[in-house]
């Protein structure tokens, strides 16, 4: 199978990823939203943050290093099943030692119950993680799509029932640890990789001599996306954090739909370009011009209608996430500038260059956070998009050195869609504004979204049109059509 094929069907795998574990995320989401309380919300929040953050200490960058290994055995794999399976066992138990502790740093002993019962899903989902792993290296991207339709149907399942019938933030905990459970099983069921009773030290030492720079990137990214929430909940209170919650839920969604296609096959592409760099400065500037396209329309237009979009979906009581989910959707919309920054500096063995990217950027994070909220959770949010913009440049540089990118070449991408959301926001902002104000929230947004989507699109046509060409002829190729479009362009990814 050619690597074009192999990109194809990964992209259309993350796609029908999107269409049906983020749409289905969303709804039970909006089902629970509807149900709990922002103080529900808060705690479920510090639950997220301090697994989030603690599961890094579990896989430890091995997951990263047997998809970069070129030379992989058995003994490799036994080894990193082994390692994953003790290192969960020991953070659940001393879960259930100190979560006292933890729950009295927040001030709040809700918290520790429901940390016992949460981390427990942190040995079962250790259970199945190089069995996830070995789908991605092998560019397999159906089985870890399956796994998570399966997880959220049944975490959303139980998470709604639970919350029906009154067991509030304790529905949260339980969704997830049926989904981890659900998830579990269907991978073990679907991949032929058994663990064999086999430790081998010198097989670990091989992994952390790539794994132990990634894990220390990745505890480092790790804390830099969850410092927000940490902030928020210490200063500004559990419900506060809830509401903060809400207003991040569709941002993080778009996010998934906006990126994650193009972010989860970029590794394992361009690792196998590592040796020919200009194929990968091709790869990235024709994957950014893609990726802009989708991104600058789906983040821009979130801003643009999140003052009718959060009570459509959330209910009333949620409008004062608004301006919140405005906010974070440009602050996701700047994350996209680097989406190539980490894969191309990883497949090219860069990893101290990508270390010293994560400790630039959490300083500017820790900085805008702990600033930021003096002012409040507004302020702390305006001050996440800003350091966003700043540390782009040192991702820039290290690009530039790694792989020989322009920071020109690498931005020039962004310019077409850039613009032509500027005017879709303004077309936008305008209707409500035009519309009466008894107006059913459900046609301001069907008003919005439709002049949105026909700026945004006519503007690329009449301006960028190959690449909307492009754009076609890649999805039609992922999902098996051989149509064409006259585009003139080459194809992504060449045989």
């Amino acid at each position: 199978m050619t690597l074009k094929v192999q990109v194809a069907l990964g992209l259309k795998w993350q796609v029908i990823s999107i269409a049906g574990r983020q749409l289905l995320s969303l709804v039970v989401f909006t089902t629970l939203a509807r149900s709990l309380n922002p103080t529900d919300f808060g705690l479920a929040a510090l639950v997220t943050v301090y697994l989030g953050f603690i599961l890094m200490f579990i896989d430890q960058g091995i997951g990263v290093a047997i998809i970069q290994r070129q030379d992989l055995e058995p003994e490799h794999l036994d080894t990193a099943f082994w390692f994953n399976i003790g290192c969960a066992l020991i953070l659940f138990l001393g879960t259930i030692l100190f979560a006292g502790e933890v729950a009295a740093l927040y001030r709040e002993p809700r918290l520790a119950p429901l940390l016992r019962w949460s981390s427990a899903g942190l040995v079962i989902g250790a259970s199945s993680a190089i069995h996830s792993t070995l789908f991605v290296r092998a560019m397999n991207f159906r089985q870890p799509v399956l796994r998570g339709l399966i997880a959220n149907i049944a975490g959303g399942a139980v998470g709604i029932g639970m919350a029906l019938n009154g067991f509030g933030v304790w529905s949260l905990v339980g969704q997830q640890l049926a989904g981890e459970t659900a998830a579990a099983i269907f991978l073990w069921s679907m991949s032929p990789f058994r663990p064999s009773m086999k430790f081998s030290l010198p097989h670990l030492r091989q992994l952390f001599g790539f794994s132990s720079s990634v894990f220390l990137t990745s505890v480092i990214w790790s804390f830099a996306i969850r410092i927000d929430q940490i902030v928020i909940g210490r200063f500004a209170g559990i419900a506060s954090l809830g509401l903060y919650a809400i207003a991040a839920k569709i941002p993080n969604v778009a996010t998934m739909a906006a990126q994650e296609p193009m972010a989860s096959v970029s590794l394992p592409t361009l690792s196998r370009l590592q040796n020919d760099h200009a194929r990968m400065r091709e790869v990235i500037c024709r994957g950014l011009e893609l990726g802009a396209v989708i991104s600058f329309a789906v983040f821009v237009g979130l801003a643009a209608v999140s003052s009718t979009l959060v009570p459509f979906l959330f209910g009333p009581r949620w409008a004062g996430a608004s301006v919140l989910c405005a906010l974070l959707s440009i602050y996701a919309l700047v994350g996209t500038i680097g989406i190539f920054f980490y894969p191309a500096i990883l497949a090219t063995g860069g990893i101290g260059n990508a270390v010293w990217l994560n400790v630039v950027h959490i300083i500017g994070v820790a900085v805008a956070c702990l600033v930021g909220i003096q002012f409040g959770v507004t302020s702390l949010v305006v001050g996440l998009i800003l350091n966003g913009l700043v540390t782009s440049i040192p991702g820039l540089i290290f690009i530039r050195g790694r792989i020989g990118m322009s920071p020109l070449d690498y931005g020039k991408p962004c310019l077409a869609p850039a613009i032509a959301s500027v005017f879709m926001f303004g077309i936008v902002r305008l209707i409500p504004i035009l519309l009466p104000q008894s107006t059913w929230l459900a046609w301001i947004l069907a008003l919005e979204i439709t002049a949105g989507a026909a700026t945004y699109l006519g503007f690329l046509f009449m301006f960028r049109r190959q690449t909307l060409f492009r754009l076609i002829e890649m999805a039609g190729h992922s999902f098996g059509f051989s149509f064409k479009t006259n585009s003139g362009l080459p194809p992504l990814i060449e045989d």
